[in-house]
């Protein structure tokens, strides 16, 4: 068993023994409701969740909340489309920062986490062009 599935399995069984436990629902609902045409991307150990596995698609316009689950973490893309300004949250932040950032350039965002990256944390974000689907969509319709 690799790594990431021992963890995933000993973190459901974690979370399922602390169904019903404490919390506030304020905590809770921060980061289970997300506004309108965002998702979310976790960072936490070694990985972007999702990205790091499969890539994380999106639509153009689609905003992504990147939230450090765990600390020490930067998000800093090291590949992006020619027309994209993206500079990424470049600090090294702790664990409970968010970051919003909407992509609308079409194109594939390959992502890092400085100081991880030798350790696998690395992730891709592949932005579709709504345009171009939508006109596809109406040309078979």
């Amino acid at each position: 068993m690799d790594r990431r599935s021992y963890l995933a399995s000993v973190g459901a069984a974690g979370v399922a023994a602390l169904a019903g436990c404490g919390g506030s629902s304020d905590s809770q609902t921060s980061t289970t409701t997300l506004p309108p045409d965002t998702v979310q991307c976790d960072l936490v150990d070694y990985a972007f969740e999702p990205g790091t596995d499969s890539a994380l698609e999106i639509d153009a316009g689609t905003t992504v909340r990147f939230v450090w689950k765990t600390g020490g973490h930067n998000v800093v893309p090291e590949e992006k489309p020619a027309d994209s300004d993206w500079e990424g949250e470049p600090e090294i932040l702790g664990e409970g920062h968010t970051y919003d950032y909407e992509f609308t350039v079409p194109g594939r965002y390959h992502i890092v986490c400085e100081p991880h990256v030798n350790m696998g944390m690395v992730g891709d974000i592949v932005v579709r062009d709504t345009e171009s689907t939508t006109a596809a969509t109406n040309d078979s319709a």
